[in-house]
């Protein structure tokens, strides 16, 4: 269907129900927001025949820096989201992702880019580069993509990208049948070999499958994850990301410590990750593991196991309704982040301390109204909470007043992950 067809059918509320069925709130302006990413692309490629995918954000609720260590973890994917206005071509790549304009992909000419690593351009090379080398059908494209997933604040815009590239090119170009488990890992891929940042497959899990889900990383290559029959709108309380937008400086080598001392204290264990050493064995060495590898590595070890053991309690209080416990638990996690894996500031940071601020400010503010802990992988400047609803605006008030207006996003889970539309 021609884009400017289907930016008609917006117009007339034909297409209002399906938007209904993503997005819980602002409908109105959720229309016009489709409508102006056609028109963009309208403005950029013509009008062409188009498909409409939209892929969700995400946020960690357990299990913080336990997926590289083949653990668990609890997350949900959320209603902040982008879209893709895309049209088929037949051998090139052409994304302009919001107001950047990426260079443009030869399909047939795909390698690795040493200079253009940290790139939106590196990103979609790697997932082109990951489906080709599984024998996917490969070729070209133009997309409009608008995303409303705030950058840096650890709400998965990055996965959310690599989603979207490879969902648009699983319509395109392979009748929608990649399944999810391949477009998770060549997401991975992309972002650890071609953009060249040290992470997991957590996030990519979330955007691509949608809902409340445990993942059990026990096997990394095929990792299992489990739907929650939870709905959050029971509950009296919001979920909200706060980004302290203090500070900003390259964190990669925060990121990769965390994974190579936890490695350290498995490797005492003749291991390769924390997964395969038990508890009770780490417990009962504890004074020779700090006594080898120091105590930071020791205290991130225990954060592994603890943290381990805690999304298996979320998970069972939450498909329960028992969401006091839940947020005792939620509670206990964050704590455990901030004291023993330690992932609030970088290590030689003294002045700017902004995730810490947060966190205590809003543990101060909100006393017994909410549960607060650090958002992702940390380090960053973002934390979530979990607030209750009679208080939520004077808490984004009060976030606000701290670190400036629109500190605090309100978000909402959702239950589609990546999706065509049209």
């Amino acid at each position: 269907m021609k884009a400017s067809e289907v930016s008609k059918r917006l117009s007339s509320g034909e297409m209002t129900p399906l938007l209904r069925g993503i997005y819980s709130e602002n409908i109105d302006e959720q229309v016009l927001r489709y409508k102006e990413a056609i028109q963009s692309f309208m403005d950029y490629y013509g009008d062409q025949d188009i498909m409409i995918f939209s892929v969700p954000g995400k946020c960690e609720i357990g299990g913080n820096h336990t997926d590289h260590q083949h653990g668990r973890v609890l997350a949900s994917a959320i209603q902040l989201d982008s879209i893709g206005i895309v049209g088929k071509q037949d051998r090139y790549v052409k994304v302009i992702y919001d107001e950047l304009n990426i260079n443009e992909i030869d399909t047939e000419n795909i390698k690795y880019n040493e200079a253009k690593k940290g790139t939106m351009e590196s990103l979609i090379n790697g997932v082109l580069f990951g489906l080709n080398q599984k024998n996917y059908h490969i070729g070209g494209f133009n997309a409009f993509i608008q995303c409303n997933i705030p950058r840096n604040v650890g709400l998965g815009s990055s996965a959310n990208f690599n989603i979207m590239i490879g969902t648009i090119i699983n319509y395109l170009y392979n009748e929608g049948k990649i399944e999810n488990k391949y477009l998770i890992q060549i997401g991975r891929f992309a972002t650890n070999t071609f953009y060249c940042k040290p992470s997991g497959m957590m996030n990519e899990c979330v955007c691509c499958v949608g809902g409340f889900i445990k993942v059990d990383f026990k096997d990394s290559n095929s990792p299992d994850i489990y739907k929650l029959n939870t709905d959050f709108s029971n509950f009296d309380y919001t979920l909200c990301c706060v980004n302290s937008n203090v500070y900003r400086s390259d964190t990669t080598m925060d990121y990769y410590a965390v994974p190579n001392e936890m490695i350290k204290v498995a490797n005492f264990f003749k291991k390769d990750v924390l997964r395969d050493v038990s508890y009770d064995e780490f417990m009962q060495n504890y004074r020779m593991v700090r006594a080898r590898v120091g105590d930071r590595p020791a205290l991130r070890a225990l954060h592994f196991f603890k943290e381990e053991d805690r999304v298996l309690k979320q998970s069972e209080a939450l498909e329960k309704g028992d969401f006091d416990t839940f947020l005792r638990l939620v509670r206990e996690s964050g704590d455990s982040t901030f004291k023993a894996l330690q992932n609030i500031y970088q290590q030689e940071s003294t002045r700017h301390q902004n995730i810490g601020t947060a966190i205590v400010l809003s543990e101060n503010f909100l006393g017994e109204n909410g549960v607060v802990k650090v958002n992702g992988g940390g380090f960053s400047g973002t934390m979530l909470a979990f607030v209750k609803t009679s208080v939520i605006n004077d808490y984004a008030a009060y976030m606000d007043s701290i670190f400036g207006k629109g500190s605090c996003y309100i978000i909402h889970a959702r239950e589609q992950g990546a999706i065509r539309l049209l």
